[in-house]
């Protein structure tokens, strides 16, 4: 590092500045700083990757076309519970993912976003000096870098669906450099092709994610930018600047085609999403439910200094903000300090605008501002609510207005010292202290239950955090905590219908019905139309033999998800237990229609058709399902076992074995080949087999009984042949 020699702009003639570094080393620093996100490469989906990425079917087995009509999570952007999120280019490159490996790996979509946030990085650093001024370009630089390793992008980052956020930040930069083209080209033609790409950008930005829509208004910034750097050069007189606003074509077909772009976008969002606003609940932003417009304006702005002060302070940081994470403000508070220190933030940087005597670092600042506030509005509820409180991943681009503003303040205090030694200090310490916390907090996304559990040390009333531990630890196996934290997320919010659903389920479980019912039939009366509950519910009937009403809880889920391959399965189950076997054969074929590889569906199928004594159509169902499940040993022993009963004992020894190569330690099995073995003739491998049985599973009761009954066998045998 060395300081460059000359004059300063925003200092003055041998003003003390920041050290200035070549444009090389700017990159491979900028790149470097973004690696402070690479604890979390080999991460597995967590939170709302699973419903976006993993269960979406988008992603995976729906018709691309579906892809354009469907929201972001798989859901018809039309339904009245769907968030009216729109965006297809996202949802395009995971499936891109899914296509090249046939299956979803969570570490190629990782890495994919630890690579575009690199890029993110670097096109930031090109942003900002655009920027500024040819003699400050440094300061593009010292802001670049607090971008790329601000611990509040670890959810855009570090969690897979925030890549909406850097695609879409993405898309934003390069719509401005485009639009930087637009200025300074000399032939019209030329000027018409760059206003094309950016308008392309700014599309697949908002494509990407909503707010990309908010390029428009950055473009209108960076273009009074760029008269205001010619004004404050001399170049222009006041003349000049009307001229240009009045008269100048060029001036006026930017902006009136950002305008368009920007009408044109909007019609063609509300028209795809039928004109109708999402449907959020309570819980999902309390602030938007109050009835008073005085404390729901009182409680937004303090909801705006927490998120500044996340960007000023990112230590508390956590993977969801609602339900109580943050209460309301409905009378005298402390917390209002906290919003007239919002206000003071802002007026410290108007006033400094309207007080300093250098245009430039005027320009800058107002400019850091508009980059910090602009690309906020969307998610600020201004226009409309939003289905959040706070969260972390919609701060991903306005954080590099801050980074700017910061940047700018560190020369001014550079000045203001005549010395860049304390404010060079400052900013490595800060630089090492925000890499620590992006490193640590990108780790803490890389499972679900390092994920939930630091969200109770931010957010300890926080009920969905609560929630949430509780089902990470059902799904690994950790009963005891997961009926605790379930009732904790109760105590903290008594109305959480999707609490009381996983709670049920879990009781059901365990055997539990009376409290599953208990549960569930308190859940669908808080939430009628919830489909889950619903099945849940005729599933604990259907085990306390009230058959009726199971079956109708059954066709209310139904009417609500029509769609759902599990209600129309455990419907198969139901008329199974009641012996109506051809509708139970019909509801497990809906099932399988709705989706292909229901595994349960095609097992039970074949296993009903055996029974019913229909082996050829259960054969004919069995070759379907190993096309569909090759690698299944449970479907290759039921096949095994129709075959044995029609006497084909070769290919049933075949399949048998087919069956133990894929499990080997499956007592079943052998037991089954026994069975084989012992209809053939074949006593001594029968026995083998069943011993084999016995070894892995001693208590084996199947295994023991055949095992007497060849035993009496041999006996009788050899009673004969004395």
């Amino acid at each position: 590092m060395k300081s460059s020699p000359g004059a300063s702009i925003m200092g003055g003639k041998g003003s003390p500045r920041l050290p200035v570094l070549s444009s090389i080393y700017e990159v491979l620093i900028v790149l470097m700083a973004s690696f402070c996100f690479l604890n979390s490469y080999d991460g597995d989906f967590v939170f709302d990757d699973s419903p976006a990425v993993v269960n979406n079917p988008d992603v995976s087995t729906s018709p691309l076309g579906k892809v354009f009509v469907n929201d972001f999570w798989g859901n018809r952007l039309t339904h009245k519970q769907s968030h009216r999120s729109y965006r297809p280019l996202t949802i395009l490159t995971f499936r891109i993912h899914h296509w090249l490996r046939g299956h979803l790996e969570p570490t190629d979509f990782h890495i994919i976003n630890l690579i575009l946030h690199s890029v993110v990085s670097v096109l930031t650093l090109i942003v900002f000096k655009k920027l500024v001024k040819r003699k400050e370009r440094y300061l593009a630089f010292y802001g670049a870098v607090l971008f790329a390793v601000h611990p509040i992008h670890c959810e855009a980052v570090s969690g897979i669906v925030g890549r909406a956020d850097v695609l879409s930040a993405m898309f934003v930069w390069l719509s401005i450099l485009s639009y930087d083209k637009t200025i300074y080209c000399n032939r019209l033609n030329q000027m018409f092709l760059y206003l094309l790409m950016c308008v392309m950008f700014i599309t697949a930005g908002m494509l990407c994610k909503e707010t990309g829509i908010t390029a428009i208004g950055l473009c209108v910034v960076y273009e009074f930018t760029k008269l205001h750097e010619q004004i404050s050069q001399g170049l222009w007189t006041l003349a000049d600047v009307r001229s240009t606003i009045v008269d100048n074509y060029r001036f006026i077909i930017r902006l009136s085609t950002l305008i368009v772009t920007g009408v044109v976008l909007m019609g063609v969002r509300f028209s795809l999403m039928g004109f109708s606003p999402p449907t959020f609940q309570a819980v999902d932003n309390p602030t938007s439910f109050l009835h008073t417009s005085y404390l729901r304006y009182l409680n937004y702005q303090y909801i705006y200094s927490l998120n500044l002060w996340l960007l000023i302070c990112p230590h508390w940081l956590s993977f969801d903000w609602s339900m109580g994470s943050v209460p309301l403000i409905i009378g005298w508070d402390l917390r209002l300090f906290a919003i007239i220190g919002f206000w003071c933030f802002l007026l410290l940087f108007v006033v400094v605008i309207l007080r300093t005597p250098r245009r430039d670092q005027s320009r800058y600042i107002l400019t850091g501002l508009c980059f910090l506030v602009i690309p906020f509005l969307p998610g600020s509820n201004l226009f409309f609510p939003v289905g959040f409180v706070l969260a972390e991943r919609t701060l991903y681009l306005p954080s590099a207005g801050y980074c700017l503003l910061l940047a700018v303040s560190l020369q001014k205090l550079c000045e203001i010292l005549s010395s860049p030694k304390l404010p060079l200090l400052m900013y490595t310490i800060l630089i090492i202290t925000w890499f620590t916390r992006s490193w640590s907090r990108s780790a803490e996304w890389r499972t679900e239950v390092t994920l939930f559990r630091s969200a109770l040390n931010v957010c300890p009333l926080n009920a969905k955090a609560h929630y949430n531990v509780a089902k990470s630890a059902a799904d690994l196996g950790n009963v005891s905590l997961a009926e605790i934290e379930y009732r904790e997320a109760l105590r903290l919010h008594p109305e959480y219908s999707q609490a009381m659903n996983n709670l049920g389920n879990l009781l059901k479980d365990q055997g539990r019905f009376q409290d599953a019912e208990h549960l569930l039939r308190r859940s669908i009366e808080l939430q009628e139309d919830f489909a889950a509950a619903w099945m849940n519910l005729g599933i604990v009937l259907s085990a306390l033999k009230k058959f009726e009403e199971s079956e109708s809880c059954y066709m209310t889920s139904l009417l609500h998800r029509p769609n759902c391959p599990d209600c129309y399965y455990n419907l198969g189950i139901l008329y199974m237990e009641q012996k109506r076997y051809s509708k139970a054969l019909v509801a497990w074929e809906d099932a399988i229609s709705r989706k292909l590889k229901h595994r349960r569906a095609w097992t039970n199928t074949i296993r009903l058709l055996d029974d019913l004594e229909l082996p050829e159509k259960a054969l004919e169902m069995g070759e379907k399902a190993m096309e569909l499940f090759p690698e299944d040993a449970l479907i290759r022993l039921n096949i095994a076992n129709i075959l044995g009963k029609l006497g084909r004992f070769p290919e049933a020894e075949e399949e048998f074995r087919n069956a133990l190569r894929l499990d080997p330690r499956n007592p079943t099995i052998f037991t089954n080949l026994g069975v084989l073995y012992h209809r053939w003739h074949k006593y001594s491998t029968a026995e083998e087999m069943y011993m084999k049985a016995l070894e892995i599973n001693p208590g084996a009761q199947s295994a023991l009984d055949n095992m007497k009954k060849l035993q009496n066998l041999l006996k009788k045998q050899k009673l004969k042949v004395f």
